[in-house]
């Protein structure tokens, strides 16, 4: 008699948790977001029955299309964002390679010290530059006292500040991702190459890496748009004289009470992110052989 098969379970069920998750806490605030954006009535303080039956309109984004400060800050931090990104994955690719590589406690402690940003606040973090970054910071007090310097750097306060901060606490996510990919090459290929012949920087050029391509994508897309959303770290390293992007949306709603006007900020981030995502994934699409 033949063994009866088992039928698998529909992954829709397995999926419905996340969906209703994801609707609840996503979905639903950036539709709250983007009629918001479109209110030219509403005002700090009003109900939501004015908002639902107020007059509705793209004012808001003519003016934002319209203000040179606001796209000059989301360039400045999409020019910030890529810096980030560039800097993480050239350092995180050879951390990853080297957890990959080594074995026993090195292995154990290059990975720990990869995840120890994520095990520290973010506020933390961002105040502990700060000690470092400052015109009286250990950085510019030892280059001082070396003579390399006559004057304090400008640290902090400066884009190069906010490139320090988030490349440390985001250097974790790079480096996750390319060790995942990493994990599943298997180890003969690189035997293998060795026996033909290719030396150690030639394997992992033309083997390791793009066999680990998809965590490199993946590492690029989680530090670009967390770079990109960021605020703690750029409020603290960066200061008021320069804001990114997040900090002028909630300057719009904190300070200027502005709150339609924020909520058009927010969906214009939201939407430059998901056109700049859309595109990345569009170019680094693997392609299926003929």
């Amino acid at each position: 008699m033949a063994a009866e098969r088992i039928a698998a379970p529909d992954s829709t069920w397995l999926a419905l948790p996340a969906i209703l998750l994801i609707a609840a806490f996503v979905a639903v605030p950036c539709l709250g977001l983007l009629l918001l954006s479109l209110s030219t009535g509403f005002r700090p303080g009003d109900g939501w029955e004015t908002l639902l039956s107020g007059p509705l309109g793209l004012d808001h984004y003519r003016r934002l299309l319209g203000d040179g400060f606001v796209l000059g800050r989301l360039i400045r931090t999409l020019a910030v964002s890529a810096a980030v990104t560039a800097l993480t994955l050239a350092m995180g690719i050879p951390l990853a390679v080297a957890c990959w590589q080594s074995r026993g406690p090195l292995r154990n402690l290059l990975v720990y010290a990869s995840v120890l940003p994520l095990l520290i606040s973010v506020v933390v973090s961002a105040y502990g530059w700060s000690v470092l970054l400052g015109r009286k910071g250990l950085i510019n007090e030892a280059l001082t006292a070396l003579g390399l310097i006559s004057q304090p750097l400008k640290l902090m306060h400066s884009d190069l500040g906010i490139v320090i901060g988030l490349t440390h606490i985001l250097l974790p996510f790079m480096v996750l991702s390319v060790l995942a990919s990493l994990e599943r090459i298997p180890r003969a290929l690189l035997e293998a190459a060795s026996t033909l012949g290719a030396n150690r920087w030639r394997t992992h050029l033309l083997i390791t890496l793009p066999l680990a391509r998809s965590g490199l994508r993946s590492g690029v897309l989680l530090v670009f748009t967390l770079a990109m959303c960021a605020f703690v770290t750029p409020a603290v390293l960066g200061g008021n004289g320069t804001p990114v992007f997040p900090m002028v949306i909630y300057e719009q709603f904190s300070a200027s009470f502005q709150w339609a006007y924020g909520a058009a900020l927010s969906i214009m981030l939201l939407i430059v992110m998901m056109l700049l995502v859309a595109g990345f994934l569009a170019l680094s699409g693997t392609r299926r052989p003929a």
